[in-house]
C-alpha cells in the first residue's frame, strides 16, 4: 500500500469514528478530534486491528484521559495542595505534564508502517492547563465535601449523645456514609494522580 493510500485510510477511519469532515494528516486525536477515554480506546483498537499494529508500548495517560468520574472534580484541588506541601511532588507532576504528547494522524501512519507503537517527539508536546472555571469547581467541591464531613460529624455526635432522641441505626449509618464519601472521592482522585505520575516514569 502506498503512503498516501495508508494515510487516507486512517483519515477515513477518523472521519467515520468522530463524524468530523475537516480531517488532515496534521489533525490531532485529542486536541482536534476530542478523542479521549473510551472513544479513544475504541479508535486505537480499530486502528491497531486494521493495520496489525503492536500497541503494547503505548502509555495511555501520556496521550489521553480516562473516562470522567465525579472524583475528577477534586483532582485539581488535591494536586494543588500536594504541590504546595511537597516540592518533590510538584516536580514529578510537572514531569508528568511534560511527558504528554499529541498524536497526529500522520504519526499513526508512521506507526502503521512500523507495525509497532512509538511515541511522538518533543515537537508534539501538549501544552494545557486547568481553566479558572475548573479550579473554581474543584475548590467548591472540596468545600462542599468538607461541609458534609462536618455535618456528618455533628449529626453523628448528636445521635450518639441522644440529643436527637432515640438512636436510629439506619440514620446513623447514613450519616456515617455521607461523612466517609468525601474521603473516598479524595482517595480516588489521589489514585488517578498517582497513575498520571507513573506515566512519566515508565
Amino acid at each position: 500500500m502506498s503512503d498516501d493510500a495508508l494515510l487516507n485510510e486512517i483519515i477515513e477511519l477518523a472521519k467515520n469514528r468522530t463524524g468530523k469532515d475537516a480531517v488532515t494528516a496534521d489533525t490531532r486525536l485529542y486536541a482536534d478530534l476530542g478523542l479521549t477515554g473510551d472513544a479513544a480506546r475504541e479508535f486505537l483498537l480499530a486502528f491497531a486491528t486494521k493495520h496489525d499494529v503492536d500497541m503494547e508500548r503505548l502509555i495511555w495517560l501520556r496521550f489521553f484521559d480516562d473516562e470522567p468520574s465525579i472524583s475528577d472534580l477534586m483532582e485539581p484541588a488535591v494536586m494543588l495542595a500536594a504541590s504546595v506541601l511537597s516540592p518533590s511532588f510538584a516536580a514529578r507532576w510537572q514531569a508528568a505534564r511534560d511527558a504528554e504528547r499529541e498524536i497526529t494522524l500522520a504519526h499513526l501512519a508512521d506507526v502503521a508502517r512500523a507495525k509497532s507503537w512509538t511515541d511522538p517527539g518533543d515537537a508534539f508536546r501538549r501544552t494545557r492547563g486547568h481553566s479558572p472555571l475548573v479550579i473554581a469547581f474543584s475548590g467548591a467541591s472540596v468545600l462542599l465535601m468538607a461541609f458534609f464531613v462536618l455535618l456528618g460529624a455533628a449529626v453523628g455526635y448528636a445521635l450518639i449523645a441522644g440529643e436527637l432522641g432515640e438512636v436510629n441505626v439506619i440514620a446513623l449509618l447514613g450519616v456515617i456514609g455521607v461523612s466517609v464519601l468525601p474521603f473516598f472521592f479524595a482517595f480516588a482522585s489521589w489514585r488517578s494522580i498517582e497513575r498520571k505520575l507513573a506515566s512519566a516514569e515508565t
